[in-house]
């Protein structure tokens, strides 16, 4: 393979053989200005790829030489040129605005943290306005029309739905919890720190934990006495007489 650069040894071997630029392009209906581009390696003037191998196979059979030849000196020559290129312009590292991203983790945990302050602050508010919401929906539909002139035989007596007590359980650390509603076990379970359960019932709970102290119990939003001591088994027994008396009108 010849050690004179590519564009050189084509341009030489047209010249030694008396054929100008214009002959080879009537003949092998190639530009002239790639026929140029490809003596003088002016890569850019050039369609690249397939194309640059096939006008170099073209010229070579015109001018009598070895395609295969000049097709693999014409790759080593732009793949040399390539790498040379690649190694005087290294790629540069890419740089990150680490500022916008502590920014956007900043605000990411404010509004983390302001979701979990409101959860806990209102949490009750929330569940007693929906609590409220379905009694209010089943007092709707459960109550009969009356007539103009009802009697006191026909006044619906006022729905045990209203009346509903309303049970909240905190976990401050891990425990076994079993909760009865009116006499159906609605919970058995084991709760985490954090973790937060909500029930319902008309008459009463019936609460035991694995920890006395795991757990904080609110019953209508009032909070009640601890079940036992730390880290012994405790039970308790909440009903309407648990509550207040300023609470009693809340039902």
């Amino acid at each position: 393979m010849s050690s004179t650069p590519f564009g050189d040894h084509l341009k030489r071997e047209r010249e030694m053989r008396g054929v100008t630029l214009e002959e080879i392009s009537a003949a092998t209906r190639i530009a002239t200005r790639f026929l140029i581009a490809l003596e003088s390696e002016d890569w850019v003037q050039l369609p690249g790829g397939i194309f640059n191998r096939g006008f170099i196979r073209s010229v070579a059979r015109f001018l009598g030489l070895d395609e295969d030849s000049i097709i693999a000196e014409y790759e080593l020559e732009t793949k040399e040129k390539a790498q040379a290129g690649a190694a005087e312009h290294p790629p540069s590292p890419m740089t990150r605005d680490w500022r916008s991203v502590a920014v956007a983790i900043a605000i990411l945990a404010v509004a983390l943290a302001g979701g979990w302050f409101a959860y806990h602050h209102y949490r009750l508010q929330i569940w007693q306005h929906l609590h409220k919401t379905r009694r209010d929906s089943a007092a709707i539909v459960t109550t009969a029309p009356t007539s103009s002139a009802p009697s006191a035989q026909q006044s619906p007596a006022p729905s045990s739905a209203t009346d509903a007590l309303m049970l909240e359980i905190d976990a401050g650390k891990s425990a076994d919890v079993k909760v009865i509603a009116d006499g159906t076990a609605v919970f058995d379970s084991h709760v985490n720190p954090d973790d937060v359960k909500f029930f319902d019932a008309q008459n009463g709970f019936v609460i035991t934990s694995s920890d006395a102290s795991a757990v904080v119990l609110r019953l209508d939003g009032q909070p009640v006495a601890p079940m036992g001591d730390a880290g012994q088994p405790g039970s308790v027994t909440l009903g309407r007489k648990n509550l207040a008396p300023d609470a009693g009108g809340a039902h």
